[in-house]
């Protein structure tokens, strides 16, 4: 006769009695697993040390062997059994942890726990963290993306520390040159926070004069949006005399302008709205500023170059060239 343990006999819907050992480890198809869950639920507790949670799920891998064994008992008695062992196993671990005040969630848990019951490893990873953010920029020099000396790296470092967290992600609603500045409301973009630690009581603000950048956390977000629609506010500085101010008056005049940028050979475009605000002749710096309001995607230095699209600086502006480009604001839609 089989002799299965007391939790192995009730998980197949058998009656209690001569088939049942007290010694778990006799058990024929858990080997005594069943028996040692207190134990592997101090790993799991050990695991789970210095993170910030409230919900959670837990998973488990178990060696072949003990699967096959409960298959074998249920095909011999012609069973099917009440639940199989891998899902007694994570709900009687799950009911431990929630008795210590935390909650399984089986659909945005805030950590995920997966037990290897082979190597008896535990392995925890957070639920991301997505958060909206901006970033204003008063020194020029600093590059926007990048792992080293970039507004991606400073801010990198500092999501890491101030979630404990494992890394970080990054999706740009735009960019600029390195010598532009951002200034304004800055240039909002999004974080994604990656098995942090910490989830509560984080700094909503970066501070870094010596970098010149400053960086706010928004608020937390559901995710990557998929589809970003935005407008840019821009001055571009532009190397020329005053004589050029009636051409860019001329294009004031003229409100919204299509401009086309060519997307690939086949001569298929894609179009962008451009509408020149404002502009000035700067004497001491020897420049016009023009101050433009531009479609999300806008790219600026084809524009200025020239490249794959018309009309371009030249056709409107006439001999001028871009010096640089400050981002005075930019709006979702």
């Amino acid at each position: 006769m089989l002799q299965l343990c007391h939790l192995c006999a009730v998980r197949q819907g058998l009656h209690v009695g001569s088939s049942v050992v007290s010694d778990g480890d006799g058990c024929y198809i858990c080997r005594g697993l069943m028996s040692r869950l207190n134990d592997i639920f101090m790993l799991v507790e050990d695991a789970v040390k210095g993170y910030e949670f409230r919900s959670f799920l837990i998973g488990a891998t178990l060696p072949q062997d003990i699967l096959e064994r409960e298959d074998e008992v249920r095909a011999k008695l012609k069973i099917r059994g009440l639940e199989s062992i891998k899902s007694s196993i994570t709900r009687e671990l799950g009911m431990m942890l929630s008795s210590k005040g935390y909650r399984v969630d089986y659909e945005r848990p805030e950590i995920d726990i997966h037990l290897d019951l082979i190597s008896m490893d535990v392995n925890v990873r957070a639920r991301p963290i997505y958060l909206l953010a901006r970033y204003r920029k008063s020194r020029r020099g600093l590059k926007q993306k990048g792992y080293d000396n970039s507004i991606e790296s400073i801010v990198r470092g500092w999501i890491v520390k101030e979630f404990n967290a494992r890394d970080a992600r990054f999706l740009w609603i735009g960019g600029e040159d390195k010598d532009s500045l951002v200034i304004g409301e800055g240039r909002p973009f999004f974080i994604k926070v990656l098995d942090a630690r910490k989830r509560s009581g984080y700094s909503e603000r970066l501070s870094s004069d010596s970098d010149g950048i400053d960086v706010t956390i928004v608020r937390k977000v559901d995710g990557f949006p998929r589809q970003i629609r935005f407008t840019s506010k821009v001055r571009l500085y532009l190397d020329g005399d005053q004589s050029i101010m009636d051409r860019v008056r001329d294009v004031i005049s003229k409100g919204s302008i299509s401009i086309r940028f060519r997307e690939d050979g086949y001569g298929r475009y894609v179009v962008k709205r451009m509408h020149v605000i404002d502009a000035r002749y700067c004497s001491e710096a020897g420049v016009v500023e023009v101050d433009i309001l531009v479609d999300g995607g806008f790219t600026l230095k084809r524009f200025a170059e020239g490249y794959d699209v018309e009309p371009s600086m030249h056709d409107l502006f006439g001999n001028v060239r871009l010096r640089y480009f400050d981002v005075l604001d930019v709006r979702i839609c």
